[in-house]
C-alpha cells in the first residue's frame, strides 16, 4: 500500500515513522519546524521496541502526493474544515481514510465529505509525544490501534489494513462496533484528559488530591450516562475498570488536552468532552462535572 499519514504529530508521526522503518512506503504530511527537521535530519522515534531514525518522505502540502491506497487520517479535530479539503487529490476510486481522532463524531464528520466508502473510524491507545522538532517518544507497551467498518463488518479492506499495521511496535485489532469502542475511550479520554488540562496537573497530583479521584468518576459516570442515552453499551464495571486503569498507568498518563493548553495551541474542546455536555443538554441528561470543567476551559480553546 502508498500510505500517507495526514498530521505526523506525536501520534500520525509515530505510526508512520514505524511502518516507514520497516519498510513501508509512507508519505508524512507535517507543518513547520517539525515538517522541516524531519525532512533534513529523518524522523527520530524512541520507543518501547527501541529507538530508530528513519529517512521518510515528508511535505505540508497534501496536493502535491499524488493518489494513495490509505490516508491515516490523525489531524486535530479543529482542523477538519482546512484539512479535509486539502486531501481530496489524494482520494482515489479505492482509498481508505481510517481516522484515529479523538471523539465520537469523527467518522461521520470525514464521510460527509467523502463518503462511507471511503470512511473507516478508529481509535487509538497510545502515551506519545513531540520530544523535539522530528523527535517523538513513545512510552509504554501499547501502542493499538482499533478501528472497522461502519456497520461492523469484515471487508478485504479490513483485512488488508490489519495485515498491514500488525507488527512489532503497533497493535491493531478489527472491531465489529467501532462507535461503543470510540464512546469506551471517550471515557477516559473525555474525563482524564479535560481534567488534567482544567487542573494544570498531572494525573498523579490529582489522585492525591482530597477529591481528585471523585472528580473522575463523577465525569467518567456522566459520559457513560450521555453515551446510553444514545444507544451506547458499555462493558460491566466500566468506570470502575477505567479508574484502576488510571491508578495503574498514572505516571505515563499524557494527555494532548493539557499539552495543547501549555504550549497555546487550540483545544479539541468541543469535539470531546464539549460534544457529551451538548448531547446530554439535549438529552435532559445532567452533565455538571462536565459541563463545569467545559467551562473552565472555554475561553483557552481557540489558543493563544
Amino acid at each position: 500500500m502508498r500510505i500517507a499519514v495526514m498530521g505526523a504529530g506525536a501520534v500520525g508521526g509515530y505510526f508512520g515513522g514505524v511502518l516507514a522503518h520497516q519498510g513501508e512506503d509512507v508519505v508524512l504530511i507535517a507543518r513547520g519546524a517539525h515538517g522541516d527537521a524531519i525532512a533534513k535530519n529523518g524522523l527520530k522515534v524512541d520507543s518501547h521496541w527501541g529507538s530508530f531514525n528513519v529517512k521518510v518522505p515528508v511535505t505540508d502540502d497534501p496536493s502535491s502526493i499524488g493518489l494513495v491506497d490509505l490516508v491515516l487520517y490523525c489531524t486535530k479535530l479543529y482542523s477538519n474544515d482546512e484539512a479535509l479539503p486539502s486531501i481530496e487529490r489524494m482520494i482515489g476510486s479505492s482509498t481508505s481514510i481510517l481516522t484515529i481522532q479523538n471523539g465520537v463524531t469523527s467518522g461521520s464528520i470525514i464521510a460527509g465529505y467523502y463518503g462511507w466508502d471511503h470512511v473507516l473510524q478508529g481509535a487509538t491507545y497510545i502515551e506519545s509525544g513531540i520530544a523535539g522538532d522530528g523527535h517523538i517518544h513513545q512510552s509504554g507497551s501499547t501502542a493499538r490501534i482499533e478501528f472497522g467498518e461502519k456497520d461492523g463488518s469484515d471487508s478485504e479492506r479490513t483485512t488488508a489494513i490489519l495485515k498491514l499495521l500488525d507488527r512489532k511496535g503497533i497493535q491493531a485489532v478489527v472491531s465489529s462496533n467501532m462507535l461503543d469502542a470510540l464512546w469506551n475511550k471517550m471515557v477516559m479520554v473525555g474525563a482524564i484528559g479535560t481534567i488534567m488540562a482544567a487542573s494544570r496537573a498531572s494525573l498523579p497530583e490529582i489522585l492525591a488530591s482530597p477529591n481528585g479521584e471523585q472528580t473522575i468518576r463523577s465525569t467518567m459516570e456522566e459520559i457513560v450516562a450521555v453515551g446510553q442515552s444514545q444507544g451506547i453499551t458499555f462493558p460491566s464495571r466500566c468506570v470502575e475498570s477505567k479508574i484502576e486503569i488510571a491508578i495503574a498507568e498514572a505516571e505515563e498518563f499524557q494527555a494532548s488536552l493539557q499539552y495543547d493548553l501549555t504550549v497555546g495551541k487550540p483545544l479539541e474542546l468541543d469535539d470531546i468532552l464539549g460534544s457529551v455536555v451538548k448531547m446530554g443538554l439535549e438529552a435532559g441528561i445532567p452533565v455538571p462535572s462536565s459541563a463545569a470543567l467545559v467551562t473552565v476551559l472555554d475561553r483557552f480553546k481557540h489558543g493563544s
